[in-house]
């Protein structure tokens, strides 16, 4: 077993190692990934220097055998050294639970409270007591081997709200012994109660929440739910736009439960990513391969909502669109902050190899969140952002399910992220 090491300079012996190396240096344009991709390393040494990786190679190297002699020494036999997870779509800061919304699906009946309840209780919460519900959930993620992960607001809708959330995020980022949080302004996510038309709440966003939040400079993406029900394209996009004229890369819900025209808004606007897809056609993936935006999917959403239609991750990846992998941990559709429960379902369900899960939620999903010059790839001079699982097979990643194969995660050093 592979103890936690106490401090931030040690070392890693033995290990069967994934790079991601190859993977990592290739065209961000190119979709298809082989084993080739994964840049394995038998027999590994790896020499961690307050918190970032100051060497690889094998244990038998004069270097390797000069470094060791000074450092804490742990054995990786039998066992796969990797990137760690990137998680990147969540809805993780929030208060209250949907469990009355999961026992009306269980039934097959309607949920009642939705995403207004969620509302309702997380504006209740001052600034600490949403740092101290995103420890939780943070601590756990990183239990389960995500070391970087994506979270957007959207669970207060006012201008202080949101800017609460946002800094929450913020100070959550900040704290060393969580994974990473990337922030994202999710300020078009729903109707809150006291807005009676979309359109009205539109001309809130835009005018008041937006500027507040911009200012923040904490928010490195804007996103939207661009869904049937919610909001329009042409709601979408004036959200968007305004977002990327202050500064903030795009993303957005796209196509998830019915065919909305978000991905090919995601194209016209140039979105990093498009998520969801379910109910993304041939032309949609066309517009997504053109624009060169990345695919997250959140197949773990749809298995828990019931869904009878998943995304076509094989047609996107064939068509020349990198997938990523996500959770979308959120209290109301997809309450589970597991990557390797998605990466279970991502390969029984959107045919996807090994190869390509491990890809999906290590260099692809950093490159969706514009962090793959510090996660996604395990190099010389890049912080020590690495998962140790259990096995000594990588193709047992996503064959277990409901299991924990993570021994240790660590999210690096803390600098340049």
């Amino acid at each position: 077993m592979v103890s936690r090491p106490s401090s931030a300079s040690y070392a890693i012996v033995n290990a069967t190692l994934l790079t991601m190396a190859p993977l990592s240096a290739r065209a961000t344009g190119d979709a298809r990934v082989g084993e080739d991709d994964l840049g394995i390393v038998r027999d590994a040494t790896i020499v961690v220097r307050d918190g970032v990786i100051a060497e690889i190679g094998g244990a038998d190297t004069e270097s390797s055998r000069s470094s060791l002699s000074k450092l804490e020494v742990h054995d990786a036999r039998d066992a796969v050294v990797m990137p760690g997870l990137v998680d990147a779509h969540t809805h993780a800061l929030f208060a209250g639970d949907r469990v009355a919304d999961f026992e009306a699906l269980a039934q097959g009946a309607k949920p009642r409270l939705g995403i207004a309840y969620t509302v309702e209780q997380t504006r209740q919460l001052d600034r600490r007591a949403l740092v101290a519900l995103g420890r939780e959930r943070l601590a756990a993620m990183l239990l389960h081997g995500t070391t970087t992960v994506e979270i957007k607001s959207g669970y207060a809708l006012t201008a202080d709200g949101e800017v609460t959330l946002v800094r929450a995020l913020a100070d959550l980022d900040a704290a060393s012994d969580l994974p990473h949080v990337i922030a994202t302004f999710c300020g078009a996510h729903a109707l809150p109660p006291e807005f009676a038309s979309y359109d009205a709440f539109g001309d809130e966003l835009v005018e008041r929440i937006l500027p507040a939040v911009a200012a923040l400079g904490i928010a490195r993406f804007a996103d939207a739910f661009c869904e049937r029900g919610y909001f329009s394209v042409e709601q979408s996009r004036r959200f968007l736009a305004a977002c990327k004229a202050r500064g903030m890369q795009l993303r957005i819900h796209a196509d998830e439960l019915a065919p909305s025209g978000g991905a090919q808004l995601a194209a016209q606007l140039g979105c990093v990513s498009a998520d969801h897809l379910n109910f993304a056609d041939d032309a949609d993936v066309r517009a997504l391969r053109a624009a060169g935006s990345i695919a997250v999917l959140c197949p773990a959403t749809a298995q828990y909502l019931g869904l009878e239609r998943f995304a076509p991750a094989r047609a996107l990846i064939e068509g020349g669109v990198p997938v990523a992998l996500a959770t979308d941990f959120n209290p109301g559709t997809c309450p589970c902050f597991s990557l390797q429960e998605v990466a279970h379902i991502a390969r029984r369900r959107l045919r996807m190899s090994a190869a390509e899960t491990i890809a999906a939620v290590t260099t692809i999903a950093a490159r969706s969140l514009e962090s793959n010059a510090v996660a996604g790839c395990i190099a010389a001079n890049r912080p020590a952002d690495i998962v140790i699982l259990n096995t000594s097979d990588y193709r047992e990643f996503g064959y277990y399910f409901g299991v924990n194969l993570v021994r240790w995660a660590s999210p690096g050093a803390r600098a340049g992220v």
